[in-house]
Parts: structure tokens; C-alpha cells; sequence
């Protein structure tokens, strides 16, 4: 007989102990979860503060940044269906100044000029004092509305809907996940506050963050738009291989009086 008439009360014994296990380790993730979430969230006037203040602390702070990104487009419609990719390094230098180099490009030479090449000439203006102060995630260019906590990639974060307070093709209208650590945006899911063409006539915007060292850079956006044609193009931008070459501690450059969690 062996140890024949031993196993199924082994069995029992080891499937209780992982039992256990599994039991104790969803209590711990409850409890995490119920910290993260239990308390009550601040005042939304003060996330937006905070929101703001936070900022404009890691722009002051950071001096200096390189990346890669690479830029895929495609569109199908009339009068035939094209695609295009371009690899982009830049090189950024506080407070404005960014250098975009195409190191490659393939398919469309039309797309890569008409989308790829405008998107970065828009950036950089973008970039510059005035344009930065238009395009501010601000109460002088938003309404802001509590919905929610929620999670993204893992953290805790709170979920704000904007409305812009005026048409403007550097505003945007939708959903926005602040993070309840750093108070940093995280991810965007909204539609441009003005279409940025004539030609079309609805658009979509997903962009995603990512932490690198003390400071949120974005790490993925997708933008749809339909054009009046009938055709439908889609923009996907993947950031890669950052390397921050000059920056200060940011908790340096915090404003007085802005009570971080």
C-alpha cells in the first residue's frame, strides 16, 4: 500500500495552505486598495491646484531631455490607401527649445510631409512662452468636473472631465487621469476643442504617460480622424529611449504652500 492512503489528506492539507495563501494575499491587496481609495479624495479646486503647481515645478526642473520616437500613419479612403513611418530624434533644451531629426522614413512621402512633418512643426510652436500659456491645463482655459478614482498602469489616480472654454486647436475636450502621488496627467481620452481641418470632421485623441526618473514624458498617443472625403486616417506615435541630460530635484522647485500627497 505505501503511502497510497496518505495523498488525499496531503492534498488537502497543501490545497488549504494555498487557500491561505491566496486568501491572505487578496486581503493585503484589498487593504492597499482600500488606502489608496478609501480616503476621501481633496477638493477638486485643490486637485486642479495641485495639478498646476506640480507642473509647472517639473517644467522648471527639467532642462534637458533626448528620445526617439517613431510616427506611423495610415490612411484608407479616396482616392487610394497609403502608409508611412518615420523614426524622430529629438533633442530638447530648456525652455522651448526642441530639434527634431528624421533619422528614416518609408512609404508615403506624401503622409510623412503632410502629417509627420506638421505635427512637428506644430509641436515646436507649440513649445514657445505664448503657445505653452494657451494650451495650459488651467482654469483660465478649462472647466474642470470630478467623476471619479480609477487606476492607470497600476496607480491610483483621479479622473477629471475638461470642457475648454473657448475653440482653440491647442485645447482639448474630454477625460483626464491625474495621478494621486505626483499630480500628473497620465492619460488623455478626449476630441480637439477645434477640428484642425477643414477636411475633418471628427477626431479622437488617446494619449498615455510614462515616469521617467521625477518627471511624466508622454510614451504613447493615437489620434483617428475621419476626413470629409470618406476616408478615415489614424496617427500613432510610440516614445522611446529617453535620456533626461540636465535636470534639478523637483521637489526644489515646488511653489510654497502646495501640499503634495
Amino acid at each position: 500500500m505505501g503511502f497510497s492512503f496518505l495523498l488525499p489528506a496531503l492534498v488537502t492539507r497543501n490545497l488549504s495552505f494555498i487557500l491561505a495563501l491566496v486568501t491572505k494575499a487578496l486581503l493585503v491587496a484589498l487593504a492597499l486598495a482600500a488606502s489608496a481609495f478609501g480616503q476621501t479624495p481633496p477638493p477638486l479646486a485643490e486637485i486642479v491646484s495641485r495639478l498646476g503647481a506640480m507642473n509647472e515645478a517639473r517644467n522648471a526642473a527639467l532642462k534637458g531631455y533626448s528620445a526617439t520616437r517613431t510616427y506611423e500613419v495610415s490612411y484608407k479612403g479616396f482616392p487610394k490607401d497609403l502608409t508611412a513611418k518615420a523614426v524622430v530624434h529629438l533633442d530638447f533644451t530648456a525652455p522651448d527649445n526642441k530639434q527634431f531629426t528624421i533619422v528614416s522614413q518609408e512609404g508615403s512621402k506624401l503622409l510623412v510631409n503632410r502629417v509627420v512633418r506638421k505635427a512637428l512643426e506644430s509641436e515646436q510652436e507649440a513649445a514657445k512662452p505664448e503657445f505653452r500659456l494657451r494650451s495650459a491645463l488651467s482654469e483660465d482655459n478649462y472647466k474642470f468636473a470630478f467623476v471619479s478614482t480609477g487606476n492607470e498602469a497600476g496607480r491610483p489616480c483621479y479622473l477629471l472631465d475638461v470642457t475648454p472654454k473657448r475653440d482653440d486647436k491647442y485645447l482639448y475636450d474630454g477625460r483626464i487621469c491625474v495621478d494621486t502621488a505626483d499630480y500628473a496627467v497620465v492619460r488623455i481620452d478626449a476630441k480637439p476643442a477645434k477640428n484642425p481641418s477643414f477636411w475633418i470632421n471628427k477626431a479622437s485623441i488617446d494619449s498615455r504617460s510614462q515616469k521617467v526618473g521625477d518627471f511624466w514624458l508622454p510614451a504613447a498617443l493615437r489620434s483617428r480622424s475621419h476626413v470629409r472625403l470618406g476616408g478615415d486616417a489614424e496617427l500613432n506615435i510610440t516614445y522611446t529611449d529617453y535620456k533626461i541630460t540636465s535636470a534639478t530635484a523637483v521637489s526644489s522647485v515646488i511653489p510654497p504652500n502646495t501640499a503634495i500627497h
